[in-house]
């Protein structure tokens, strides 16, 4: 499955690349994550972080519509009411996003696949690293945002991410899902096109 999408994201990309005019940028922001879902214990939102790479395709000639893929590290998870229990999940988003863009403002909106590469799980104050295994490796969610496209290159906006897909492995544990709302910089590098 994995090697599938991969597959699928790559040739995607290759054929944007060939027909549509690209750029290049970075990204990096905070991340106000947390944990929904039946009798979840840690429901309260943290802040993490997020930071890597996206790339914008422009599939107008006045570059309303652009397809947006990205690749970053995300820090999500939640904590309880008392911080006494804390789940810190680190993550692999890859979003593809439609990207309207309306003079200064943009909108977008799109799915995204999830490959955790860490985490934690804290009780009172303790790792305790062998409950990880619960939770799935990959999750599906989406993404849907609005920000502000700055002279220079430079973009500030808000999102949201969600999980569509539950994340525990086990069928009697309660169903959690990430809910993470996201503020973003970017900066577009301007040789890129």
């Amino acid at each position: 499955m994995k090697k599938t999408l991969l597959l699928f994201v790559f040739m995607l990309a290759t054929v944007f690349a060939a027909n549509a005019q690209a750029q290049l940028g970075i990204r990096a922001g905070a991340n106000y994550a947390g944990l929904t879902g039946d009798e979840t214990s840690a429901s309260d939102r943290m802040f993490r972080f997020h930071a890597g790479l996206f790339s914008k395709f422009y599939l107008s000639s006045d570059e309303f519509f652009a397809i947006q893929p990205e690749l970053l590290f995300s820090q999500k998870g939640g904590e309880s009411e008392n911080d006494d229990f804390k789940v810190k999940l680190s993550y692999i988003d890859v979003p593809v996003l439609a990207n309207i863009n309306a003079g200064p403002i943009f909108f977008e909106a799109g799915p995204q696949v999830s490959f955790r590469v860490g985490g934690d799980i804290e009780v009172n104050g303790t790792n305790v690293d062998d409950d990880l295994d619960q939770f799935k490796r990959t999750s599906l969610g989406y993404v849907a945002g609005v920000g502000f496209a700055a002279p220079m290159g430079l973009t500030v906006g808000v999102r949201y991410n969600g999980d569509i897909s539950q994340l525990n492995d086990d069928d009697n544990a309660p169903e959690y899902r990430n809910s993470v709302f996201m503020l973003t910089l970017g900066y577009m590098f301007s040789g890129s096109r």
